[in-house]
């Protein structure tokens, strides 16, 4: 048996993710009866399965790669190897799926701005909402988007930045611009100082993690911080991934700190609007 090598093996990998998933068994069969080295005939009918041009040239791109980088492997072998791919790419994309999330210049691509991302999320959350970040400011959907899940009895819990903590590198209490109801439905936490690393010269690290996880199911990673420049005019990125173990590992991690007293619980009678 002849055993492929790495670029090979690579360049299925790559096909199988790329492609749709109902064209990776056409694929295959089109290319198993094909006898060994007959390469006009492998590009032809290899190219002529799929509609769209693109998809086209990464297939033309594959065939070229197996030609020049594993000649003596069958057909029958590589067409066996793509549908083992696509199986694994198919499961794994019902298992989990990951969505790059944008805002800043349109470039081409269809990717979804932050915002509306951010809102996606809070609404869909059931039963516990994790939202962390380090600034928080003129943000008035994303409050109205909290106190819709306060009210079908959302947990939430918001892990945020305050300006004494940050030594003023946020200027403003970021619990104000959630909102009165929103910080009285909330459990609202801190890291404190006594918390934190520091330099040789005593500076404290800072919270500077942005996510936001619903029912242990949705996990939003992002540069963006809860604020209207971060949210519509800044170049920000993140990734939105749905099921997998990431988005319950995150809300465990947070939960441990709360756990172990690293990141502490915001009194009740503290959680109220505050003056800039």
């Amino acid at each position: 048996m002849v055993s492929p090598p790495h670029a090979l093996l690579d360049a299925i990998a790559i096909l199988t993710e790329a492609l749709p998933e109902g064209a990776i068994r056409p694929l295959a069969e089109a290319l198993a009866p094909i006898p060994a080295g007959s390469w006009p005939t492998l590009h032809t009918t290899a190219t002529q399965v799929l509609a769209a041009p693109h998809y086209r040239e990464q297939v033309g791109a594959f065939i070229t790669t197996w030609q020049t980088q594993a000649p003596t492997v069958p057909p029958a072998s590589v067409a066996l190897a793509l549908q083992a791919a696509g199986t694994a790419v198919s499961r794994q994309r019902r298992v989990q799926t990951v969505e790059v999330v944008w805002t800043g210049p349109a470039s081409g691509q269809p990717l979804r701005r932050t915002a509306q991302v951010l809102q996606s999320v809070i609404d869909e959350a059931r039963r516990a909402l994790l939202i962390v970040s380090f600034a928080v400011y003129d943000i008035p959907e994303i409050g109205a988007a909290l106190l819709r899940a306060a009210q079908r009895g959302v947990a939430i819990r918001l892990v945020i930045e305050s300006p004494q903590a940050s030594m003023s590198k946020v200027a403003y209490d970021g619990l104000a611009a959630f909102g009165p109801q929103v910080a009285a439905h909330a459990s609202v936490y801190r890291w404190p100082l006594e918390q934190r690393a520091t330099d040789a010269q005593g500076r404290h690290g800072a919270l500077h993690a942005k996510c936001a996880v619903a029912d242990g199911q949705t996990l939003l990673i992002s540069s963006a911080n809860l604020t209207r420049y971060a949210l519509d005019l800044n170049m920000e990125l993140g990734l939105l991934l749905r099921g997998g173990p990431q988005p319950r590992e995150v809300a465990r991690h947070f939960q441990a700190l709360i756990d172990s007293g690293a990141l502490t619980l915001l009194a009740p009678h503290t959680a109220t609007r505050s003056t800039p």
